[in-house]
């Protein structure tokens, strides 16, 4: 459930790992038994990790050390991954070519749409997809082979460490959806007696159940953007534009058009001005007041935030519903045997960093170190 060294992240078939390119000199990162990780691979990681964070947990940039632990979970990751591999290679774990096949195809998926999600003719997927090779600095053999690797790495996981994982029993599952059925009531005294990682994991899955079970609304806005400081006169003209806006949807106006149109809020006017399914608390405190007492369909006047003005409409409301075993006791299975897994990995990963020698150069701590 951690995003940090998530073994999806790790073993993803999408990710194209940077070549090195013999003809280029480029500062080391690190050494894992003395094979090189560059800086260029680290940086690629670090973005990556960043990019997870910003979409699951957008909060966690609020912390002070949020990029140190950014940098330190990036170097984990590609260390992890090269004891993986090397370990493959030891152990000659077997791949046929037309399993290596099978996992190119599914990277070129990737590259069959355009950024709008539209379908691209052959010709145009197979330019995309060498685009990407040429500036990964991969020929299509060293592509190929990186994909044999990871797949390898996949077999090293199910056959070595998965299968140790323990299978959940009914009580089990039954004593973890108390817990969350707690946490989701509000009990936070359930998450006092674990320690900092389970109650990490335990909040999240809670949250997630609230977000399913609680009242939501769909809700559409068009935002006329304003600076929080901003003096009175622009005050002023972004409170008329947005009411010029609204008498235009009065005037029969489409709002998604009109969202795609006049919405400062690029990402979602691109949706018709549309930001999904929110529960109570998750929009700003103003916005959200208003939204959950807006009858179906109809458009707000302007709302002021920190961000501007709003024009809001709710498309949909859902009540809240119970939390039922029956309905959940399947993905808590899956959690809790996920979480077997992650303890197995781990304790897999930690023997081969004991009998490893990592070398870390890059940050603060260029020192070598024998784990």
């Amino acid at each position: 459930m951690k995003i940090i060294n998530n073994l999806a992240v790790l073993l993803a078939l999408a990710a194209l790992p940077a070549a090195l390119d013999a003809g280029v000199v480029e500062e080391l990162a690190a050494k894992v038994n003395n094979e090189p990780i560059m800086m260029s691979k680290y940086s690629k990681a670090k973005e990556m990790l960043a990019e997870q964070y910003r979409a699951a947990m957008p909060d966690f940039f609020k912390q002070k050390d949020a990029q140190e632990q950014i940098d330190k979970a990036a170097m984990d990751k590609l260390v992890d991954e090269a004891l993986l591999a090397q370990k493959a290679e030891a152990l000659k774990i077997k791949v046929y070519d037309r399993e290596v096949d099978t996992g190119v195809s599914e990277v070129r998926k990737r590259f069959s749409r355009d950024e709008n999600n539209a379908p691209l003719s052959d010709t145009a997927a197979e330019e995309a997809f060498s685009r990407e090779l040429r500036k990964e600095n991969l020929t299509r053999e060293q592509f190929r082979e990186q994909i044999r690797k990871q797949l390898m790495v996949r077999k090293l996981v199910e056959e070595s460490i998965r299968a140790k994982a323990a299978q959940p029993s009914e009580e089990e599952i039954k004593s973890y959806f108390e817990k969350v059925k707690a946490v989701v009531g509000g009990d936070k005294g359930v998450l006092a007696g674990l320690d900092e990682e389970a109650a990490q994991d335990l909040a999240a899955v809670a949250q997630r159940f609230k977000e399913i079970t609680a009242e939501r609304i769909r809700v559409r806005h068009i935002l006329v953007r304003l600076e929080e400081n901003a003096p009175a006169a622009d005050k002023a003209a972004a409170l008329k534009k947005a009411e010029d806006i609204k008498k235009e949807l009065d005037a029969g106006g489409d709002f998604e058009e009109l969202a795609d149109k006049r919405s400062d809020d690029k990402d979602s006017a691109s949706k018709g001005g549309d930001l999904g399914f929110v529960v109570r608390g998750m929009l700003p405190a103003e916005i959200d007041a208003k939204a959950f007492s807006l009858p179906l369909g109809e458009v707000s006047k302007p709302v002021s935030s920190q961000f501007g003005y709003h024009l809001l409409r709710v498309d949909e409301k859902r009540i809240a519903v119970k939390l039922k075993y029956d309905q959940v006791r399947d993905d808590l299975g899956q959690l809790l045997m996920q979480a077997s897994f992650g303890k197995e990995l781990a304790g897999y990963l930690k023997d081969l960093r004991k009998e490893a020698k990592i070398q870390i150069f890059a940050g603060q701590n260029k020192t070598s170190q024998a784990q």
